[in-house]
C-alpha cells in the first residue's frame, strides 16, 4: 500500500492556515467548483471540482490550529474509505507547515497519479489563497 504525502511552507500563521481548511467559506474561496456541507466533526464536506467529478469528505477529527482528519466516503474508483490528514506546524522563521498524508492506495491503482498531482496542485492553491487574503 502506498501513503501519499505532500508537504507545503505558507508565509501565514498558523491559525490564519487553518481556518483556510476548516471554515467552509474559506475552503469555498480557494477550492475549484463547489463546496458544499460543513467541516465539523461527523460532518460532510462535498467538492464537486467539475460537473463529472464528486467527492464527498466526513469529517473526524479536528484538533483547531494542527490537525484536521477525513474520510472519503464519495467518490470514483478507490476514493472512498481513503483518509486524508492535514498537518500544521510552525516553521522556525514563522510561517506554516502544512503536511498532507492520504492513504492507503494500492501501488498499482490507475487513479493515484492523478490523485497525487490533485493534491499537490490543492496544497498550491491553499498556499496562494492564505498568502495573498492575508496580505
Amino acid at each position: 500500500m502506498t501513503t501519499l504525502r505532500h508537504a507545503i511552507k505558507v508565509s501565514a500563521p498558523r491559525p490564519d492556515t487553518f481556518r483556510a481548511i476548516a471554515d467552509i467559506r474559506e475552503v469555498a474561496a480557494w477550492h475549484l467548483g463547489v463546496v458544499a456541507g460543513d467541516v465539523a466533526v461527523g460532518s460532510e464536506l462535498y467538492l464537486v471540482p467539475k460537473p463529472s467529478l464528486r467527492f464527498g469528505w466526513r469529517t473526524d477529527e479536528i484538533l483547531p490550529g494542527e490537525r484536521l482528519r477525513q474520510t472519503c466516503v464519495m467518490g470514483p474508483g478507490t476514493s472512498p474509505g481513503k483518509v486524508v490528514t492535514f498537518a500544521l506546524a510552525d516553521l522556525p522563521k514563522g510561517g506554516t507547515l502544512v503536511a498532507l498524508t492520504d492513504g492507503d492506495w494500492p501501488a498499482d491503482d490507475p487513479h493515484l497519479p492523478f490523485c497525487n498531482t490533485r493534491w499537490g496542485e490543492v496544497l498550491l492553491r491553499l498556499k496562494e489563497y492564505v498568502e495573498h487574503s492575508r496580505a
